[in-house]
């Protein structure tokens, strides 16, 4: 019945004033009307699945629109319609869940490591070869610290920046899962020895505008 109020209130429409002499076929006519716009309101509900899925969601708030809402996120419209099953004739009312991330959780893990056992890891890890410039990649990337996730929408994880959603289809092969994984130092380091292989013996996954070894 809360459910049948809200949408009364949303679609309280008004009498057709032809049948005000007979209450049953203006009672007919309501009802008639108001099935109308049920079927034409297209709330977005989460089916349970898709609503576990979601692991960030914004309350919509006066004059949000799916483009406001994909910009103070830093998504694409067509990124944010797609998390919720949306289309841009999607109405959002005041209050709505909005799914703004289906990103699994990142939960640091309880073992810390200072920076001297960092950069025992890495030298450990890498070959000697590579092991210095490992140590200014990992340092550009991350000041050697192991627990940092940053990039745009949080895209990248620990040490050596690692792309999660960009490598995650080769990371499962070596037993990287989750991308809290990615935060143990050692996973990381083999992580990224693993990705300049896998480019040819290149930095080139670290490039950036300024930097090219």
């Amino acid at each position: 019945m809360a459910e049948w109020g809200a949408l009364l209130r949303r679609c309280p429409g008004s009498p057709d004033r032809g049948f005000k002499s007979l209450p049953l076929r203006h009672a007919m006519a309501r009802a008639l009307a108001m099935f109308a716009c049920f079927v034409s309101v297209q709330v977005v509900v989460p089916t349970t699945a898709s609503a576990a899925a979601c692991t960030r969601q914004h309350a919509a708030k006066p004059n949000d629109s799916w483009t406001r809402i994909a910009a103070r996120f830093g998504l694409s419209v067509q990124g944010l319609l797609e998390l919720n099953g949306a289309s841009t004739r999607t109405p959002i009312f005041i209050g709505d869940p909005i799914c703004i991330s289906r990103r699994p959780a990142i939960t640091p893990p309880a073992e810390r490591y200072t920076r001297k056992q960092v950069t025992a890891i890495i030298r450990e890890v890498w070959p000697d070869e590579l092991e210095d410039m490992a140590l200014f990649v990992a340092q550009r990337e991350s000041n050697l610290i192991p627990s940092v996730v940053g990039g745009r929408s949080d895209c990248c994880v620990g040490l050596f920046q690692m792309y999660w959603s960009v490598h995650r289809s080769w990371l499962g092969d070596m037993g990287v899962t989750e991308p809290s994984q990615l935060l143990d130092p050692r996973v990381n380091a083999e992580a990224a020895l693993a990705l300049y292989r896998r480019n040819g013996n290149s930095w080139r996954p670290w490039w950036t505008s300024s930097w090219r070894p």
